[in-house]
This record gives structure tokens, sequence and C-alpha cells, in this order.
């Protein structure tokens, strides 16, 4: 049930007849009423979690393995407890904010109305009876989606009520107490949510549920049967809408997913940390949290120990371990994010599945018993089964028909035997081992022989030489992410494995990090998965690899009349005067930008303050940072180009200020409080209160396409407030 309080008349018309006063104070009594019920609420879980402790400590106590009753018990007491534990959580979790929202309405046809309260948690009065509305419910979509007046929700079986909505109501309640509350026609009032923007960023991650816009609440709520791409500029709460949406999807579709299915992959630890935070808030627990790397590495298991073979793994799209010149490395970086690379590798795995299996007719006893047709056509038939399998498959098939025809010709049975025997391998052994990596060369090796070939079949390879230096970065054991997509494609198109098939959902964040090739590789490997695909093309820091458009993942890689793309333009992060500064930089560029559209809130102007020397920079960054903590603000970011500045600016402020992360494992950090020292890449999907730009001179960043993304990631990371502080020439991005 989701009915909190069933009212006689539209509340609307009840509201206008009275004082201000007065239903503040109905309010007020509402609020104690639910706090109080939450409190007996906690004392009932804390009572019972008590004595299922106790209960499951007994059974631990005395448990046997023999004993298989004794087991279920204790495994069905483990579950109870760990119910319980998240219901006391939730509760404790209401306790200071019940609720945020509130929606009254009519069904339409019915004469009652109705008044709902929402919140973070959904809290139970008793087994039938809702305290508190969950956001996720279906009804609550009202809330962030629909207007006063007609409108509709859909029930968890695909049809729609049709309601009247006569209140919609947002609350700001701190401590359990009720500061104030808004009616609107939109979810939150522009007085509420510029007042919400200007907190600190510690008060507004816990405030996010409260203002999830419509545009917003339209990603979150699609259904998870098709895949979902969302372009959003800086700022426009995309990993908020990714994290929300694990959230609904699990809430709402507990029979089809679970949550181990989930992956959230990322670029680095310290966005995933970042990111994944909120999600026990969210009522969201064991999704799997992984990088790229690690996502990719763990998929090939022991079939490619890269630590065994000590290679490399390094970001080859951040340099090139070799001296080679900047247009082959570039060619070649561009060339290995493209489709076009998997496109080749696919055309080359059926070639070579063709020349591992034997395709010639099979003749037993003089008679033909397996013809070339028929191998042909089943090889075509079973195409997206791997290698070993259609090995087992042919042999199964073969063995079959030459048993078959043996008892048709009377054979003895030991002779039969034999004869079966000599033909069950005869396609191949399917527990032959296969070196991934020489496969991979193999085929580096052909695209060089046959390029010409590849190129009749519209697949772009790059040219010899280009090629070769992959070769060279191979066989000196380096590796990228786009080596280990390569390998897991060659893994899934020989192997038999279970590896691929416990994939149900992947999101990915800052996904224009990532060249579309890995996008392909993960529609080939994981043919049942959905997807939740989040990135905005103007940050694409990887100019060479990423993307910087969508088109070719809209239209080569998903299905555009069946997915769904989505454009978040308004941001809700920066200020008008930050906002306006980093369009100012990306109106330097010659590449398609999306529009940024701020919420109207003002802020400082964006400081430019030019420095004497290293100590002169010293000097005015020791002073922005204490001035910054004296505004109240407990985040702050000294964002600098490479991680080899990063570790030179940590050593030159320590001495003056406390400097989180002084260790020189830059890839290990994690998100904190306090002052980062950063370099850009780290800094991508997250968020300070104040960010100091370190000396972005000309000579550091010049008037490209490439280095304006980045200095358009390090502005729009603050909130707040943006400092630049340079010696000698400022880049002319930024004059």
């Amino acid at each position: 049930m989701q009915e909190t309080r069933r009212i006689q008349e539209p509340m609307a018309s009840e509201s206008s007849s009275m004082s201000t006063g007065l239903e503040r104070r109905l309010e007020e009594q509402h609020l104690e009423k639910c706090i109080q019920e939450i409190l007996q609420n906690i004392d009932k879980y804390m009572q019972e979690y008590k004595d299922i402790s106790a209960e499951t400590k007994e059974l631990y106590d005395n448990y046997r393995s023999a004993n298989p009753e004794l087991h279920n018990d204790l495994v069905i007491g483990l579950g109870m407890k760990t119910q319980i534990e998240r219901n006391l959580n939730k509760n404790l979790l209401a306790l200071k904010k019940p609720y945020f929202g509130r929606i009254d309405y009519k069904e339409v046809g019915d004469r009652s109305s109705y008044s709902l309260y929402l919140g973070k948690n959904g809290v139970r009065r008793n087994i039938t009876e809702n305290m508190i509305i969950d956001w996720r419910a279906p009804i609550s979509g009202v809330y962030y989606e629909s207007d006063i007046g007609r409108s509709s929700y859909p029930t968890p079986m695909g049809d729609r009520i049709e309601i009247d909505l006569f209140l919609k109501r947002t609350y700001e309640i701190e401590n359990s107490k009720l500061i104030d509350y808004y009616d609107s026609d939109v979810v939150a009032n522009d007085e509420f949510l510029t007042k919400y923007l200007s907190k600190n960023k510690e008060v507004v991650l816990g405030e996010i549920i409260a203002t999830i816009q419509k545009e917003q609440n339209e990603i979150i709520r699609d259904v998870p049967w098709h895949n979902v791409i969302v372009q959003g500029v800086a700022g426009s709460g995309k990993t908020t809408v990714a994290m929300h949406r694990i959230s609904y999807i699990l809430y709402n579709y507990k029979e089809k997913f679970r949550p181990d299915e989930f992956y959230i992959i990322g670029s680095n630890k310290m966005l995933l940390n970042y990111i994944t935070g909120v999600l026990p808030n969210l009522d969201v627990y064991n999704v799997n949290q992984i990088t790229m790397e690690e996502f990719l590495i763990s998929l090939l298991d022991k079939d490619f120990d890269y630590k065994k073979g000590k290679y490399t793994l390094t970001n080859s799209f951040l340099k090139l371990k070799r001296q080679v010149s900047t247009q082959d490395a570039s060619t070649l970086k561009r060339f290995k994010g493209s489709n076009h690379f998997i496109k080749a590798l696919i055309v080359y795995m059926k070639q070579y599945e063709i020349e591992a299996i034997t395709t010639d007719s099979v003749r037993f006893d003089r008679k033909v018993v397996y013809s070339k047709d028929e191998i042909l056509y089943f090889l075509d038939f079973f195409e997206e089964l791997p290698l070993q399998e259609k090995i087992d498959l042919l042999n199964k098939r073969l063995t079959y028909k030459v048993k078959s025809l043996g008892e048709d010709a009377e054979l003895r049975k030991e002779k039969l035997r034999s004869e079966v025997n000599r033909y069950k391998n005869y396609f191949g052994n399917k527990g032959k081992k296969y070196n991934l990596m020489e496969i991979y060369i193999s085929f580096l090796e052909d695209l060089q022989l046959r390029r010409s070939e590849y190129l009749e079949q519209g697949i772009k390879v790059a040219e010899g030489e280009v090629i070769e230096l992959l070769l060279t970065e191979l066989k000196c054991k380096h590796l990228d992410i786009y080596d280990l997509g390569m390998l897991n494609y060659i893994k899934r198109r020989i192997k038999m494995t279970k590896d691929y098939e416990y994939v149900g959902h992947i999101v990915i964040d800052e996904a224009q990090d990532f060249g579309v090739m890995l996008f392909q590789i993960f529609k080939q490997l994981f043919k049942n998965c959905t997807y939740t695909i989040m990135g905005d093309v103007s940050q694409n820091i990887y100019y060479d690899t990423g993307m910087n458009d969508w088109e070719v993942l809209k239209q080569e890689v998903f299905h555009p009349e069946k997915d769904r793309f989505y454009v978040l333009a308004k941001s809700y992060r920066n200020t008008v005067e930050i906002s306006d500064y980093a369009s100012k930089v990306l109106s330097k560029c010659s590449f398609k930008t999306y529009d940024i559209e701020p919420i109207i809130r003002h802020g400082k102007e964006v400081g430019l303050i030019k420095a004497e020397g290293e100590s002169g920079l010293v000097a005015k960054t020791v002073e922005l940072i204490k001035s910054i903590r004296d505004n109240g603000y407990d985040t702050i970011a000294i964002i600098c180009r490479t991680v080899e500045e990063t570790l030179k600016v940590k050593k030159l402020l320590s001495p003056y200020v406390p400097i989180e992360h002084l260790e020189d494992d830059i890839e290990e950090m994690t998100f904190s409080s306090g002052n980062m020292v950063l370099p850009i890449h780290m800094t991508k999907g997250l968020e300070f209160d104040s960010v100091i730009i370190w000396n972005p001179e000309e000579e550091s960043y010049h008037t490209t396409d490439e280095d304006a993304k980045l200095l358009y990631v390090a502005i729009t990371r603050a909130l707040h407030e943006l400092h630049i502080v340079y010696q000698d020439n400022l880049s002319g991005l930024l004059k």
C-alpha cells in the first residue's frame, strides 16, 4: 500500500482557506508524529536485531557442517539479520530528515484524495502501511515530473493511473526540525534550489534526492530494457543520475536484476570511491565497482596472466614508452580507439576459425558422412559460439554420424568403437590451449600483409609503420586498456567460458574518455547486457583515443531506433561567473560543443593572480587557501597539468598548509575534504568548493582543442570559487 493519509477534500482548496500559521503548525505536528513513529521503529528493530544476533551466535556455536538442517537455519538467520539491519539503518537515516516532499492528489474516478510524504528512505508504519513513500516508488515520479493538474503515473504492470494533482510541496528539514517548505509546480523552485546549491559540498551531497530535476528523473526512471546514453555538460548531475538509476532499477525490477550483476566502471579509483560512496544511502549494496583496466584484466582471468608475463600496463593514450614521431603516436592512438580496430579483429577471427577447422567433406566407409556444405552451414548458423564449442559440437555430430552409419553397416562393436574413437577429435581437441597474445600479434601482422583487403571491406587500417609501432610496444610488453580489450575479444571467440555470462547492466561514467572500440567489444562480450553511458565530449581529455562526439557510438554500436540518447544542458554545479568563464574557453575550440545553461547563482568573479617566480606562486596559493577556509569552505583542489607537476607542488605547499595524501602514489588516492593537489586527469567527475589552477602558462597549455578540454575540466570542478595563479604568460585559452 502507498497511502499515508487520506483526506476528504482536495488539499489545494483546503490550504487556500488556512492561515500560513495554522498550515505550518499542522506540518510541524505531522513531522513530530513521524519522528515518534520512527523512534518506535528503531526501538523495535534494535530489539529484533539483538534477538536474532543471539540466535545466530548460538547456531554458530553449535554448527556442524554435516547437519544440513542446522546449516539452513543459520543461512536463514543470517539473511533475517541482514534485513533487520537494513530496516534499522533506514529508520536511523530517516530520523533527522524523514521526508523531503509531499504530493496531494485524487485518482480520476475516485472521490477520495490522498496525501503522500516522500523520503530518501521508505519507512513502514506496519506490514501493510507506508508512513513515508520511497522516492523510487512509481507514484513518486509524480513529484519529479508532473505539474499541478491532470497527470498520471505507471503501475508495476505497465498501466498508467490517471490523477488530479492538487499540491506539490518541498521541505527543508534539519535535525528533525521543520525549517521551511515551498509549494511549487516544479520539483524545487528557484529559491529552494539556489539556497541548496549555495551550501558547501558536503551538505549538497546529502540533499540530492530532494532536488532531482524533471529531465534527470526521466533518465533515472527509464526502463532497463534498452541502452541509455547521456551527454551532460559539466555539473549537470550525470553521475548523480547514474547512481540513482541503479537504485531505481534494483528497487523496481528485483525479479530481473541482481546487484552483483551490476558493474560501475570508472577511469580511476578516486572517481569510483567518490561516486559510489552514496550507494549505501540509496539502499544499494553488493554492486561491482571497478576501473576499466581492472575489469578487463579480471575477465581475462588465468587465460592471460599479465603479472606472470611481466607486462607493464600503461595509459599509452597519455604517453608511449618509446620516443616516436608525434604524428605516428597520434595516428596509432586514434586507430586503437576507433571502431575500425575491433571491426578488423572481428573479420580476422572469422577467418582464423575457418582455418582452424577443416571444412573438407568427411568420409567413412567410402561414404560422405559430413559434407563440406553441411560444415560451412554449421559454422555460419552457430557463428556466435566460441571456437572450442564449435569444435566440440562438430566432433560430437561427426561421431554420431559415424556411429549411426556403422550400426547400419552392422560393424562389430569393437570395430565400431575403434572407428568412433578415431573420429572423436577429428575437428580438433576442445582442450587445446591457445596463446591469446600470439593470436593478437598474428592479427596485427595480418593487418600489415593484407591491409588493402581490409580497406576494400570499408575498414580503415593504419599504415604499416604505425602497426609496427604497436607491435614493438607489445614485444616490449607494454599494454594499455585497448590491448586488454582486444585480448578479451579473442578469448571470447576462442574459449568456452562463463566469465562473460554474469554481467547484466554496466554503468560507465566519464565514458567520453574511452575509445568507441571498447563499447563495441563489450557489445560482443555481453550479449544480454544493457548499458547506462554517461559523459561529456567537451571533457574528453584523451583527445586521440576518447570520443569527441557520440555519433559512432549511437549509430554503429548501439541502435538509434531502440536505444535512448539524452542531453543534460543545465549545470547545477558552477556559479554563473565560473560557467561563463568555462564557456569562453570552449568557444575557442573547433569541435562541436554543447551549450551550458547555468542555474542563476552568482558568486565571486574568477580570480586571475599573477605571481613572481615559483616562490611567488607558492605564497599566493597559500594565501588563497587560508582565505578560502576563512569563508567556510572545506574542499579545495589545487589542479596541476601532470603527475610530475602535482608531486612537485605538493612538496612546495606542504610546509605551509596541510595537504591530503602526501605519498607519491597518485593513482591510489581517495577523495577527502581538505586541501588536495591533483593532476587534471584525476579530477574528472569530482567537484570542490574551491579550485586553484596552478600556473596555466602558454608553454603548458597551447591554444589547441586538446588543451582547451583540459582547462575546461579544471575550471568546471569549482562549485563556488575559481582562482588562477600564474607567472609569466597566461595561456591564450584563458585570456
